[in-house]
């Protein structure tokens, strides 16, 4: 009767999943770049701690390069063939400060397993609007083959004619005239966790952000100069960091 207990309790044991002693991390970092519906890219930083041990709150920082879907790049009249975007205004970045959870959706306990999560966050926008400056030709009165070149800021009524446009301007330049406008940011997404071993973050983070400004954002010269107020769109990243 002892054999067969023993033998019993021998073959459960071997048959029960062997899993790593779970361990209560109270603070986490991540790093992220992404991708954004926006035409252009942006980047991040996340410092996490531990509510439960499924729900995570967490403060972000967020800086991302954002352009209109009108924005098109072309050479410049010139044989050097400098690129610009015609009829951009501004070039805008967001920088975005909110707080937000993480939820554990399912569990990553032991080495290479896969986690997902829900993600969201609730903040403030900064839209920092850089105005652009375009180098522009003017043609001597007794030579009209021979010019010179002058820095002006974009104006679309004044410069309608590309082939006066020889290009940007040096980034440098309206950088003292930057202004700033504030909104209200959200976003929501899921996060793909694969890294070796739980203390390790790396994921793959897909979802949606929305910033809306009481002011509209001039990026492009439109006909009717009804400027946008609402900016959603789709991200995707990829994170990396730690827990402790």
């Amino acid at each position: 009767m002892g054999l067969l207990f023993f033998t019993a309790e021998t073959v459960i044991s071997q048959n029960a999943p062997v899993t790593e002693v779970q361990l209560m991390y109270s603070r986490s970092n991540q790093f992220g770049v992404n991708l954004n519906s926006h035409k252009s890219w942006g980047a991040f930083y996340r410092l996490g701690w531990h509510k439960t041990g499924k729900q995570h709150n967490h403060w972000e920082i967020d800086i991302s390069r954002i352009k209109h879907p009108k924005e098109i790049r072309r050479p410049g009249f010139t044989e050097a063939q400098a690129q610009y975007s015609y009829g951009r205004m501004n070039m805008v970045f967001f920088l975005r400060n909110s707080f937000g959870q993480t939820l554990t959706l399912t569990d990553r306990p032991y080495k290479n397993a896969i986690g997902l999560n829900f993600v969201y966050n609730i903040g403030v926008t900064a839209a920092f609007l850089k105005p652009i400056y375009l180098e522009i030709f003017y043609p001597f009165d007794n030579s009209p083959g021979y010019g010179y070149l002058v820095s002006e800021k974009y104006d679309k009524e004044k410069h309608s004619d590309i082939y006066r446009i020889h290009g940007n301007a040096s980034n440098t330049k309206g950088i003292s005239e930057t202004r700033v406008e504030f909104g209200g940011f959200g976003r929501a997404g899921f996060q793909v966790e694969f890294a070796d071993y739980p203390d390790e973050i790396r994921c793959l983070e897909a979802g949606i952000t929305l910033d809306a400004f009481a002011n509209p954002i001039p990026i492009v010269a439109v006909a009717n100069d009804n400027f946008d107020r609402l900016f959603w769109g789709f991200y995707i990243a990829y994170n990396f960091g730690s827990r402790k």
